[in-house]
């Protein structure tokens, strides 16, 4: 016979509403996280993860199903709480590195808050004897997981690419700190991802000065696995010594990598030096358009 008090069932119908009421916002809140973003990566993930959520919310629905109760949403304040930060993130002009790595961090925020909340509910239906809507928790719990592992790893090399700036060249480059403690500009907004990406940063799309700029720092050709296809490579990377990208990449050649370069009309944003003048393996792939205007490209 199923342990199943009313107090215990309350308390599931209530967290369940939390939780629907969460992947609701999210429905709404990760299209813009997926505008945001400059890198194709991480792009992608969050596109890929709003799929998922939508995917999430029926199964919620379904989990209700089995309750016979109504899938009804309660206000998730907490879930608010970290949309609304995000948000905030959002607006303030940052670096293209660091707004990057802000989102992935918020990204993490979100799934710690949803697996936390999917872990508690699926113990509660087990020990309620509710086998079905524990089965149908504990497939959305998974997919929160895979979700974190996803975003850790991007998270991991956009740091391993982010530039380092001295507080001279923040405050030559006419910024100021806001309240909060993030970097505000005093000059305006701007999308471009060229102006983002800092002063020094700059465009390339010569197929030869590429190969010169990544040879020089190492870095060979590669591609994110399972990204593509038969004949194609899917998203491309360059990868660096010391750096595998957690066995998420894999090397390409040359011209496997300038044909996707050229197909998705992308180039190459690059710092030759940090700060402090050392030699700098900051990149990031951009659309052209972004990148403010093509130059000449060159089979290599």
């Amino acid at each position: 016979m199923p342990k199943n008090p009313e107090g215990l069932q309350q308390l599931l119908v209530e967290e369940l509403q939390d939780l629907l009421d969460a992947e609701k916002m999210l429905v709404r809140t990760l299209p813009k996280m997926a505008k945001s973003a400059t890198d194709e990566e991480l792009e992608n993930a969050f596109r890929e993860h709003l799929e998922v959520t939508k995917g999430q919310v029926q199964r919620l629905e379904q989990v209700f199903q089995t309750l016979d109760a109504k899938p009804r949403s309660r206000p998730c304040k907490g879930m608010r709480g970290i949309i609304e930060e995000g948000q905030e993130m959002m607006q303030e002009e940052l670096p293209a590195g660091l707004l990057d790595t802000a989102l992935t961090a918020s990204g993490r925020k979100v799934e710690h808050y949803e697996m936390v909340g999917y872990e508690s509910v699926r113990s509660l239906a087990r020990q309620m004897g509710l086998r079905e809507a524990a089965d149908l928790l504990e497939e959305t719990l998974h997919e929160e997981i895979q979700a974190d592992k996803q975003l850790a790893t991007i998270g991991k090399r956009l740091l391993k690419q982010a530039p380092v700036r001295s507080e001279d060249e923040s405050k030559s480059s006419g910024k100021k700190t806001g309240a909060r403690g993030r970097s505000v500009s005093t000059r305006g907004r701007s999308r471009s991802s060229s102006s983002r990406a800092g002063k020094s940063a700059h465009p390339l799309t010569d197929h030869e000065e590429i190969r010169q700029w990544a040879e020089k720092r190492g870095a060979e050709p590669a591609c994110v696995r399972g990204t593509g296809g038969q004949k194609d490579v899917g998203m491309i990377r360059l990868d660096f010594p010391g750096y595998s990208g957690e066995e998420s990449l894999e090397h390409i050649s040359w011209d496997e990598w300038f044909e996707k370069f050229d197909e998705r009309s992308l180039a190459l944003m690059v710092q030759d030096t940090t700060a402090g003048g050392e030699q700098s393996n900051f990149n990031k792939l951009v659309s052209r358009e972004s990148a403010g205007g093509t130059t000449r490209t060159a089979r290599s």
